[in-house]
């Protein structure tokens, strides 16, 4: 992945997929991208997307998280942000920007980076992330995603 991608020219639709990802060594690298959605009130937040699978099958589903701060600014051991799982989105989003169908605001990407490691366990997923910085390097940041009740999901940056 290149941390300058060029936004793609079309608007996805949003699909509802529930089954959770799958983990493996062996898996190739998966993207991860955060949209800043601008809704047409004027509020946001942003749309923290992961990819399940490598780059190669671009048609699988999205792991989509609604949550109130960028994900890649979070301090190791600082603050936990809460985390809404919404339906899995369309791979197309990884390169758009842009207006959303049916007026629901536009989306933006503040953030791309590559998942290194994605750790399933019972109560969660512990991930680790290459974020794009903007000189074009990358910086390294470990996740703690922790299922709760419902929808609700906690992330935290780890040591």
């Amino acid at each position: 992945m290149h941390c300058a991608e060029d936004p793609g020219t079309h608007a996805p639709d949003r699909r509802g997929y529930d089954e959770p990802p799958m983990s493996s060594p062996a898996q190739p690298v998966r993207i991860t991208v955060q949209l800043r959605h601008e809704l047409p009130d004027g509020t946001w937040h942003i749309d923290w997307m992961l990819a399940r699978h490598g780059q190669a099958e671009r048609e699988q589903p999205l792991v989509t998280f609604r949550v109130p701060a960028r994900v890649d600014e979070l301090q190791a051991g600082g603050a936990v942000i809460d985390a809404e799982r919404i339906a899995d989105h369309r791979p197309a989003f990884l390169r758009y920007e842009g207006p959303i169908s049916r007026g629901r605001g536009e989306v933006k990407r503040v953030c791309q980076g590559e998942i290194r490691s994605w750790i399933e366990r019972a109560e969660g997923w512990d991930l680790e992330v290459a974020w794009c910085d903007s000189a074009g390097g990358k910086r390294r940041q470990r996740l703690r995603l922790r299922r709760h009740e419902d929808h609700r999901w906690s992330v935290q940056a780890g040591a």
